[in-house]
């Protein structure tokens, strides 16, 4: 079997839509299929040959530039010459020009959605009603997501296909034990990148709420940024000594695994590969009622769900959680059920194949 991935670029391994393009590159690769990946523009990464398959190096620039369309196409012509009947492609510009210029040189296109469409603006938008017709399906990574791109770009049910994330098995270890003093203080964690779009103001902003009913915590952040802001809000709360900023890092599951209570409180979300790192750690989660999140998260079983925004409500929660150690262990153990198969590599790989085949066999394209 033969396939291509397309991407707009490749950044490193560790970022979410690059991690399951990843593995699903080497869940292939183990079932025997050939995989031809390319990007429109070079990266450091995908300059140094790390990448499980050779990487061709399209040279897409802008896409209102004709030159791009050619580049595409040449590429196009190649792989058709070369036995290639089907792409999949992911990122914005990769699934703007794709779809037609495939379709011209006679190969079908999947694109792939997974977030809440915070991208689209009205350039985009009328870019994708035109090259959107010509999309043989689109891939979304929950239901939500699935849901708004039927809504803004117009493609009809029968296109769209949910397929979970997949992740590795649980070990056996996974949700550890914190191996730090002996009177460390409770811990609240969150990961995530230091972005607006992450509210990580309104997790401080509870987390003072709870100093003031005298609770004693240490709130731990990982995730890259500027966090002088962020700093500044704890300062003015008067918790700065209990707000630790980690960075970013790339061993997150080790420092989760000290999480008393994990939580996400973004703004919007498609599908959270925190939210799961939290649950295979066995650890109860707070996050905001949004995008993908209710999928994973059910209300009072592993985790609460919160409304965007609402601070009161992220403090009770946090609270709720720290007055009962039996609610946050039958929650944790409650969280690692619902990621066990479900949110496995192996069923991610085979939903992937399924439709795949369906496609080849000449399901819906048109």
């Amino acid at each position: 079997m033969k396939l291509a991935i397309i991407m707009d670029q490749y950044n490193n391994p560790f970022a979410g839509t690059e991690s399951q393009v990843l593995k699903l590159v080497d869940g292939l690769k183990t079932r025997g299929w050939e995989i031809r990946f390319a990007v429109f523009r070079e990266t450091d990464f995908t300059q140094g040959g790390e990448f499980p398959v050779p990487v061709d190096h399209i040279g897409v620039g802008s896409l209102s530039s004709p030159g791009s369309w050619g580049q595409v196409y040449r590429y196009a012509r190649t792989l058709k010459r070369d036995g290639f009947s089907l792409v999949h492609v992911f990122f914005n510009d990769a699934s703007v020009i794709c779809p037609p210029v495939m379709r011209l040189a006679g190969l079908k296109t999947i694109i792939s959605r997974r977030d809440m469409g915070f991208w689209y603006n009205r350039l985009y938008l009328r870019a994708l009603a035109v090259t959107g017709r010509f999309v043989s399906a689109a891939v979304c990574n929950s239901q939500a997501v699935a849901d708004i791109t039927g809504e803004m770009e117009g493609l009809p049910p029968e296109k769209l296909h949910v397929i979970y994330n997949g992740y590795p098995d649980l070990d056996t270890d996974v949700r550890g034990e914190w191996q730090g003093e002996q009177n460390q203080r409770f811990t609240i964690g969150l990961v995530a990148n230091l972005r607006p779009i992450k509210r990580i103001d309104d997790l401080i902003r509870a987390c003072g709420l709870l100093h003031q009913r005298g609770y004693s915590f240490e709130l731990r952040i990982a995730g890259g940024g500027e966090p002088d802001d962020y700093q500044d809000l704890a300062m003015s709360l008067g918790i700065d000594e209990q707000v630790v900023f980690l960075g970013s890092v790339s061993n997150a599951e080790d420092h989760i695994k000290c999480f008393d209570i994990a939580v996400l409180c973004s703004e919007t979300e498609g599908f959270s590969n925190a939210i799961i790192e939290y649950m295979r750690a066995g650890k109860p989660v707070v996050c905001t009622h949004t995008g993908g999140n209710p999928e994973i998260v059910t209300e009072g079983e592993n985790g609460y769900l919160i409304p965007v925004g609402n601070v009161d409500a992220l403090a009770e929660a946090l609270q709720t959680l720290m007055d009962n150690p039996e609610l946050r262990t039958t929650m944790g153990e409650a969280a690692k059920a619902t990621i066990a198969g479900k949110y496995s590599i192996s069923n991610m790989v085979q939903q992937h194949v399924e439709l795949y085949s369906e496609l080849w066999a000449g399901g819906p394209s048109l």
